[in-house]
């Protein structure tokens, strides 16, 4: 069952540190990373060796839309005999079975920095199972917490120290009160900004320089020297020391730095054992002091969660080029269009689509139904089925952006729309003309097809679990139920995804119309998470309104068009 966007929460303070630290090492960082049109030649096929048809489904697509030869990675994982496809592989042996055979093809193969995509196909599973942690594992979170623990008294008694310092120069000063990593290191920002405040004002040179030295001994205890002189050479301080840090002495501190994030990176590798986790702590408690280290250990504490830690394959493979990154709830999408805003910068993070259907002859017509779709241009009409809800509520969130949708259309095309806003979905086949986009919600693994899909449609609906298998018998989902009725693109979590990491309908389906994004693009823009639930069945490079845009980039939403801005 959905839980409402403000109840959620991403993953902790410490793990984003961790991952700042760790993300610098990755191959290449960008602000974005898909380009303005993804080609063939951007792409990559993954198969299953064990399903049969796993390779000449792939095989047949390369043919169709010219993929260069060498482009099908092959991994190996038992099948449930050729009827049923595997679906779930577990926690552990992902790495193993699918990330490191992938890796290790687009390395040797020359690819490692020019593949954009990856294409899973019928036979690679579809979900990551839940981690269990090994016995060993155990006993190394337990005296990771005992480490921990032992640390933060440590830095606890340390900012008290600095605090009692301000509170000597400035009798005003209150010290805060609280253990807690976030509010430590609150207590420590303010106590430091009072009492260089207060060391400003001393009169005797000597007085003000021991005061100095011993306020910057705190800094190297709990900083390290490196941050601290960056820290310190800010004029507002520097101008205030004897010997304030040099050019060089900057220069010095950021290559140590730098150098220490490649160390870390590659004790860490692409996916973090306890020799490596042991190896970037000792880097942090030489390098980045007391705070560092103490978020180092969160953050690996944090590594060993279970809750939540299953995931979409494809939503895992994009972050293939990612070192060390903790695999439990989710991380935020860095192409999503959002993250254009903003600049955010990340390590490469690939787009991931599945061609994948209930059976090898679905799946087979959806490559040829997309193609022919393409070259003739989508038509059909659009059906969109909120549910009554007002933006108020937290599930209505999502209403207001099915509701924003209709109004789109309604303002900026003539296209014809089925617009329904009742609790209730829309009856069953009520929709006597072809629908060649949808969208709605909610009715848990029971699909009630509104009508019959034109040749081509795109369309997901949003409710929990809906992926969770696409090849069982009596599967009621409604991902099984859209592509056996001839969907030929959908969206579909694989366990409880939460409402929020749903693509926008406001955002998905009018990107789409403007034929300038292929479906792969339009779905990266708009997943707002990595590393969870989501995945994407759609040949990549269907583009179904390449021949007939429906919007232009200039209907869309001002915000939304930082897509097709230069550069993106």
């Amino acid at each position: 069952m959905f839980r409402p966007a403000r109840q959620c929460q991403s993953r902790s303070t410490a793990r984003a540190i961790f991952r700042c630290i760790v993300g610098l090492v990755v191959i290449c960082c960008a602000a974005s990373q898909v380009g303005a049109e993804l080609k063939p030649n951007d792409i990559v096929l993954v198969v299953n060796t064990k399903v049969p048809a796993s390779r000449a489904l792939a095989e047949s697509y390369a043919r169709l839309r010219h993929i260069p030869d060498g482009r099908i990675v092959e991994i190996e994982i038992a099948s449930w005999g050729l009827s049923n496809p595997p679906e779930e592989i577990s926690f552990d042996a992902y790495e193993a079975t699918i990330a490191n055979p992938v890796r290790d093809f687009l390395v040797k193969s020359g690819l490692g920095n020019t593949a954009k995509c990856l294409v899973t196909f019928y036979g690679v599973p579809l979900r990551i199972g839940r981690r269990q942690l090994t016995p060993a594992e155990q006993d190394e979170l337990a005296s990771l917490k005992n480490q921990f623990d032992q640390e933060r008294q440590s830095i606890s008694a340390q900012i008290t120290a600095v605090e009692k310092q301000a509170a000597d120069l400035d009798l005003t000063f209150k010290p805060q009160s609280g253990t807690d990593m976030p509010i430590l290191t609150a207590r420590f920002q303010a106590a430091m900004t009072s009492a260089f405040r207060s060391a400003s004002s001393i009169k005797d040179p000597a007085a003000r320089q021991a005061t100095l030295s011993k306020l910057t001994a705190s800094m190297d205890q709990l900083l390290g020297k490196s941050r601290t002189i960056e820290i310190l050479v800010q004029p507002a301080l520097s101008n205030l020391l004897p010997h304030p840090p040099t050019p060089a002495d900057v220069t010095a501190a950021k290559e140590l730095l730098r150098q220490v994030d490649l160390d870390m990176g590659q004790a860490i590798g692409y996916q973090a054992d306890a020799a490596g986790r042991k190896k970037v702590l000792e880097l942090s408690r030489s390098s980045m002091g007391s705070l560092g280290a103490a978020s180092i250990l969160a953050s690996q504490i944090d590594t060993f969660r279970i809750e939540e830690s299953e995931s979409a394959v494809d939503s895992e493979l994009a972050l293939l080029w990612w070192h060390g990154y903790p695999r439990s709830r989710w991380l935020n999408n860095p192409l999503n269009w959002r993250a254009l805003s903003q600049h955010v910068t990340a390590p490469v993070t690939l787009m991931v689509t599945r061609i994948d259907a209930p059976s090898e002859m679905l799946a087979r017509n959806l490559i040829k139904t997309s193609l022919d779709a393409e070259q003739k241009g989508l038509t059909g009409q659009i059906v969109l089925d909120a549910r009554g809800k007002p933006a108020t509520d937290p599930y209505g969130q999502y209403d207001q952006t099915i509701r924003n949708l209709n109004q789109l259309l309604h303002d900026h095309t003539s296209l014809p729309v089925t617009f329904d806003d009742q609790e209730a979905l829309i009856p069953a086949r009520s929709v006597k003309d072809p629908i060649a986009l949808y969208c709605g919600w909610y009715s848990l693994r029971n699909y009630v097809p509104p009508g019959s899909f034109a040749p081509g449609a795109v369309g997901f609906h949003v409710a929990s679990s809906e992926l969770v298998s696409l090849h069982g018998r009596g599967e009621r989902g409604w991902v099984h139920g859209l592509l056996s009725d001839g969907v030929c693109a959908t969206v579909g979590p694989v366990a409880e995804p939460y409402l929020q990491s749903f693509p926008a309908a406001d955002e998905f389906f009018p990107l789409l119309l403007t034929g300038k994004l292929t479906m792969a693009e339009v779905f990266w823009r708009t997943t707002p998470m990595v590393s969870w639930m989501q995945s994407c069945i759609a040949d990549p490079l269907y583009t179904p309104f390449k021949s007939n845009p429906a919007l232009k980039v200039q209907d869309l939403p001002k915000p939304l068009q930082v897509v097709f801005e230069k550069g993106q």
